[in-house]
Formats: C-alpha cells, sequence, structure tokens
C-alpha cells in the first residue's frame, strides 16, 4: 500500500487543550508478561478490553478500519503511487499512511539484484523487493521502496531506509533487524515484531503498526522490540502494538519494549513519540527494569521525553497503564515532559 497517497488527516480543535488531534486510521494488526511544544496526536479506536488482565480478544474480531491493508499482507501489485502528492501534515503531527512510506509520484521497478547485499555503499532505490533482504555490507541504502520482506542487518552491515514501506509479512519474524539501521519516513509493518534492535539503531518519523500473529499461536508482538542493547534512538514516530490478541493467549507485550533477556540495556532514547491506545496491550511500553530477567537489573540511561501517550477508551493506553518498569534512580534514567494525549503529565512507573 503506497504510503503518501493515502490521506487520513484532520484536525480538531480542543478548548483548552494545547493539542491539535491528528485522525489517522491504523490497521488491525499482542501479550507481554502478566504485570497487571503543542503537539498534535492521532486517535485510534481500540475494541474493548478482554475482563481480565489476558490478551484474550472478545467473541468477535473487530472490523478492519477502511483504507488500511490486510494485516502482513504483500501490497497488492495493482497499487501504484498517485501523481498528486499528498498535502504534508500539520507541524507536528505524527507519521501515518499520509507522511510515510513511497512517495506519491514515484515509478517502482522490479528489483533483479541479488537478496543478500555484499557490495559497500549498494543503493536500492525506486523498487519492489519481494524477497528478504540481508545486509553484509557497509553503508547500504534503500530508499523509495517497496519491500515484501524482511531487512536483516548482523555483523558489519549497515543500512539507511529512507521513505520506503516495509510488509515482513505472516511470519514469526522481525520486519527490521538487527544493528547499525537507520529507518527515516517509511512504514514498517507485518511480522511479529515490526523492529527489534540489539545495538546502533535509528528511527524516526516512521509508522511501527500492523503485526501479524495466526490463530493457535501464543506469540508476544511488539512495535518496537529490544532483548538487550544500547545505543538506540526512537524519535517522532508512531508506535502502534494493534493486534486484538486470540484465545491461546498471544498478543501485544507493549508499542515499545525493553527486556534484559540476552544482554544489558543502555542508552536507548525515545523521544516525541506518539504511543497509540490499545486496551489489549498490558501497558504502553515496558522501561528496562525486571528482576526476573537474566539483565533486567542492568539498566542505564534510558531516557523517555516529550512523548505522547494515547488515552483511550479506559484512559490507560494500555490494559493496566502507559509504562511499567522504569526506575528513575538508575544512572543516566530520564523521564521528563511526557504526557497524555489530553496535555496532562505521565508519571513513570515501576
Amino acid at each position: 500500500m503506497s504510503g503518501r497517497k493515502r490521506l487520513a488527516v484532520g484536525l480538531v480543535a480542543v478548548p483548552g487543550v494545547a493539542a491539535a488531534v491528528v485522525m489517522i486510521l491504523l490497521g488491525v494488526s499482542g501479550f507481554g508478561p502478566s504485570d497487571p511544544d503543542p503537539v498534535s496526536v492521532a486517535t485510534l479506536e481500540p475494541t474493548a478490553a478482554a475482563p481480565t488482565g489476558s490478551a484474550t480478544p472478545s467473541a468477535s474480531p473487530s472490523p478492519t478500519p477502511t483504507g488500511v491493508g490486510r494485516l502482513g499482507a504483500s501490497p497488492s501489485p495493482s497499487a501504484s503511487p498517485s501523481a498528486s502528492k499528498a498535502a504534508p501534515p500539520a507541524k507536528g503531527g505524527f507519521p501515518n499512511a499520509s507522511n510515510t512510506g513511497v512517495p506519491a509520484g514515484v515509478a517502482l521497478s522490479a528489483y533483479r539484484g541479488s537478496c543478500t547485499i555484499t557490495k559497500a555503499k549498494t543503493v536500492i532505490d525506486a523498487k519492489t523487493v519481494n524477497c528478504d533482504i540481508h545486509i553484509k555490507a557497509a553503508d547500504v541504502v534503500i530508499k523509495r521502496s517497496r519491500i515484501s520482506g524482511q531487512i536483516v542487518s548482523e555483523g558489519n552491515g549497515s543500512v539507511r531506509v529512507e521513505d520506503s514501506e516495509i510488509d515482513g509479512g505472516r511470519g514469526q519474524t522481525h520486519t527490521v533487524a538487527y544493528q547499525n539501521i537507520t529507518v527515516l519516513r517509511s512504514e514498517i509493518r507485518g511480522g511479529q515484531t515490526n523492529v527489534n534492535c540489539r545495538r546502533n539503531c535509528h528511527i524516526e518519523d516512521s509508522w511501527l503498526h500492523a503485526q501479524y500473529m495466526p490463530d493457535g499461536v501464543d506469540w508476544h508482538l511488539d512495535a518496537f522490540l529490544s532483548n538487550g542493547g544500547s545505543n538506540i534512538k526512537l524519535i517522532h514516530n508512531t508506535l502502534a502494538c494493534d493486534h486484538p490478541g486470540n484465545s491461546n493467549g498471544g498478543g501485544c507485550s507493549a508499542n515499545a519494549a525493553i527486556f534484559g533477556d540476552f544482554a544489558a540495556n543502555s542508552n536507548y532514547t525515545f523521544d516525541r513519540n506518539l504511543f497509540v491506545a490499545s486496551e489489549h496491550t498490558p501497558y504502553c511500553a515496558y522501561g528496562g527494569l525486571d528482576p526476573k530477567k537474566a539483565y533486567g537489573t542492568q539498566v542505564q540511561g534510558i531516557v523517555f521525553t516529550n512523548n505522547v501517550f494515547q488515552r483511550g477508551k479506559n484512559g490507560k493506553c494500555g490494559t493496566y497503564g502507559p509504562i511499567t518498569s522504569f526506575d528513575s534512580s538508575k544512572p543516566g534514567n530520564v523521564w521528563r515532559d511526557n504526557t497524555w494525549d489530553d496535555g496532562s503529565p505521565v508519571p513513570p512507573a515501576l
């Protein structure tokens, strides 16, 4: 689905509140640990939460919002960019269908190169790519392209992705992973996790949403996930874990989750992001502290500033609240100027 040709923006003035509201339609796309300046914000109408703390969905699935593609599905080959560019978003508006992905007017052609990139400074521009791209070389650039598959950077590989759409499809995979990655103005959807980062990642002005999970499994889903890492920045993104969950206990852990499973966590920055509300995710963010994890107390330099948390239908962003496992006493940890979408402050929470 072409990112910037689908205009889904509207502004609503709210008396007494310094925020403009940007209406975005997100795709349906959930369950982790069982713990219980003016800015415009995007709104999402999530389905009702299950009566317990589990990620069990309601008996009948919610209808897919119009204007949004199928969960984890490959974009329709007939979808071609519009000849006219969509109007730019309002100042301070968050990433959504109108301002991420392939710019309108870009003509795409089929990619004929290797799906394993071994030549430094390779550039993939204005292509449709129907495979998983494995980055084995430095300074690779992917721009104005539509990828049906993963982008995986490991070892000495590094990649910069601009103005693109990446659909991880219907596997238990990470759509973008694992290190030395920059993503700008892109739509990332599909897979179990939209972005999984170990180290040296910078995600900015991008839309993470529409995770995939089949029936009959208990996958844990996230828009952003790190199970141990360092030097990671998420700046001005829309982060949505929007899958409603299933009867097997599978579903969203969080919009952004830091867990100390495999390594210590240090030097994360979350600044000016929108955390989209969903009553089917326990919390909208996990801050890394969890003594039950192998590295769950080795946490420092976790910074949350100027983020907006949607209240949603239950007023809490997630089932239990907006944030958990954030320890303000850890070295370098900062929680500052994070607000609800009505402008009131959001406090940190353990």
